[in-house]
């Protein structure tokens, strides 16, 4: 029975890290979006995501793509 205990013990460890990783890399996007768009407007740029997502998908999946794989990146050097 004890090694039941510290098995689920174990792996509710495992969720709660994961949860807490998951949470990070939300936050990491959603600051990345706001710097991006900051940085757009205070270049004079008129940054419409979702028109240039219909134009340019293709694009933009790579560049979500991207942004997730330096973000993972982030948070896996943090861990």
């Amino acid at each position: 029975m004890a090694y039941e205990d510290t098995a689920k013990s174990a792996v509710q460890q495992a969720m709660d890290q994961g949860r807490n990783a998951a949470g990070q890399a939300g936050q990491t996007v959603k600051d990345g979006y706001r710097a991006a768009q900051q940085f757009a407007e205070d270049k004079g740029l008129n940054l419409d995501v979702g028109d240039f997502v219909r134009r340019e998908p293709w694009l933009a999946i790579a560049g979500a793509f991207a942004i997730g794989y330096v973000a993972a990146q982030m948070i896996r050097r943090m861990s």
